[in-house]
């Protein structure tokens, strides 16, 4: 019930929020651990949300829409509507087979993950990212969620979801891949933080977080260009730490982690080009301008939009630093935080 309550309150929280709302503009302060030795800083994951989970009675289906009546503990409102767009997946809730708009019938239990913008009408409208349907009286429906950690184990995997549930992946799991994937098969070493999965399991643990041994987890190809994880002042990309010393060291300022620009982008295979006389730093990445920003600016641009930096980019001794909250933005980097086994 509490993973309920919480996507509940999430719902509600968007209800006010527009279908134009741009998804740079959220942001969500993340606790990290911090060394004793280390200032105290703060990360934030800016970007786009999770979407969040509806389910009920489809009372109506239109025209790549059906209106579900809801079953959410939330008396903000009676039902809502779910635009299916081109990239919605419809699944068998039982087995994962892909599904279509008519394969949906008026009077099922419908579930469906949509949004994160909904708009303010009643009913709110959201477009989904996932729908089940089929699914049967009294049966255990998987659940969507993204990966934040993933823990080696002597059995596996441990793979820690946004929902607040530890999975136990091991040699009995079952691996789907999701419908659209150009991959044949999956297995554990598809799983990085980032990676979303559709998981079937009917009992958790009273702990906190959760726990559970799934029969079997659909994968889905991460929405990320990549992973970034921290401990104190160490910087973490895809897996490979960074190395990061003498005046490329990291470093803490007004509670931000400063790290070097380049660093970072050569981790993620780009290329930082400085043009001294504007004083201006472009990132490409196989020839493409991904972003550029000026020495001292508190803005950059990434393709035609600007984003407003939470700390001003600065220039030391030779090396160009940005806050990592930024380049997380920048690169679309999922920020790795949470239960760590």
């Amino acid at each position: 019930m509490k993973q309920k309550r919480i996507l509940t309150a999430a719902l509600a929280a968007v209800l006010t929020l527009s279908l134009s709302v741009p998804a740079l503009a959220a942001e969500a302060p993340t606790a990290l651990p911090i060394s004793a030795e280390t200032p105290t800083y703060e990360l934030v994951q800016r970007g786009e949300n999770f979407p969040v989970r509806v389910w009920g009675t489809a009372v109506e289906l239109g025209d790549m829409s059906l209106t579900l009546e809801n079953s959410n503990d939330s008396d903000s409102y009676q039902k809502v509507v779910v635009n299916v767009g081109e990239d919605t997946l419809i699944l068998d809730a039982v087995t994962g087979e892909a599904k279509t708009f008519d394969d949906l019938r008026a009077g099922e239990a419908i579930y469906a993950w949509v949004g994160p913008e909904m708009t303010d009408s009643l009913p709110p409208i959201s477009t989904a990212r996932v729908i089940l349907c089929s699914i049967p009286a009294d049966f255990g429906a998987p659940n969507y969620a993204e990966v934040e950690t993933v823990t080696q184990t002597e059995d596996g995997v441990d793979v820690y979801m946004n929902n607040d549930v530890v999975l136990h992946l091991t040699g009995d799991t079952e691996y789907l891949v999701a419908p659209g994937w150009e991959k044949e098969t999956v297995s554990a070493a598809d799983i990085v933080p980032g990676t979303r999965l559709l998981s079937w399991y009917s009992v958790t643990t009273m702990s906190l977080p959760a726990q559970a041994s799934p029969s079997k987890v659909m994968v889905f190809p991460s929405d990320y260009d990549g992973w970034v994880s921290t401990n104190g002042l160490e910087v973490t990309i895809n897996g490979e730490t960074l190395a990061l010393e003498g005046t490329s060291a990291a470093k803490v300022e007004n509670g931000r982690l400063m790290v070097p620009v380049r660093a970072v982008a050569e981790a993620l295979g780009c290329e930082v080009a400085w043009e001294p006389y504007t004083n201006q730093v472009s990132v490409t990445s196989d020839g493409v301008e991904l972003y550029h920003f000026a020495i001292g600016a508190d803005q950059a641009v990434k393709g035609d939009v600007t984003v407003g930096l939470v700390a001003s980019a600065e220039a030391v001794d030779g090396v160009t630093f940005m806050a990592l909250d930024d380049l997380i933005v920048l690169h679309s980097l999922k920020l790795s935080t949470g239960w760590a086994g």
